[in-house]
């Protein structure tokens, strides 16, 4: 059920090793997914770690046209539902879906720790968003994912919000040779 033709092996590989690096150093907290589309790697997650929490955030109708930069148009990822991702994952007891635009659904975590994030929201806005919302709350030790980095998709918008929230950090990007080009750092 989780390995798909379609799956990108080398993210899914980072992110198991992220995974279990984080459990033999029992590096505290929660995971967030923000940007589930379909939840393919939300299943993933799930399926592989199953004693952490597990927040996901979407939509699940598209990107909002507040998170548009001007003049541009995007009708991607509005093919999902909120009951499709929770089918797909099939046990969802420790999983809690947060449906809207984000940084507006991010008030129930404000409180919570995090030790495993994965930002995949494609625009400048929710991506910096969740930079500022996330990287506060993340155990020394966390990892941090950016899917689409060195995307050219949505006109490397992933890479100019992370650059700009990353300027004065002590952590570094690291490449993964992914099929979108995704990074990650680790919480000093």
């Amino acid at each position: 059920r989780l390995v798909k033709a379609h799956i990108d092996i080398v993210r899914y590989g980072a992110i198991a090793l992220a995974l279990h690096r984080l459990n033999e150093e029992k590096v505290p907290g929660a995971m967030a997914e923000l940007g589930v589309f379909k939840g393919e790697l939300s299943a993933y997650l799930a399926a592989i770690e199953r004693r952490r929490t597990l927040h996901l955030f979407d939509t699940f109708a598209g990107f909002p046209d507040s998170d548009l930069e001007e003049g541009r148009d995007d009708a991607r990822f509005r093919d999902t539902s909120e009951d499709a991702v929770r089918r797909r994952i099939d046990d969802c007891t420790n999983v809690r879906i947060h449906v809207g635009r984000f940084p507006d659904t991010a008030g129930s975590i404000l409180d919570e720790r995090f030790a495993f994030v994965m930002l995949d929201a494609d625009k400048y806005r929710p991506t910096l968003a969740g930079l500022e919302i996330f990287y506060p709350r993340m155990s020394p030790g966390g990892y941090l994912f950016m899917h689409d980095y060195n995307s050219p998709e949505s006109d490397f918008a992933v890479s100019r919000a992370s650059r700009e929230f990353m300027r004065d950090k002590p952590e570094r990007l690291v490449d993964i040779p992914d099929a979108r080009g995704s990074v990650f750092f680790r919480k000093l």
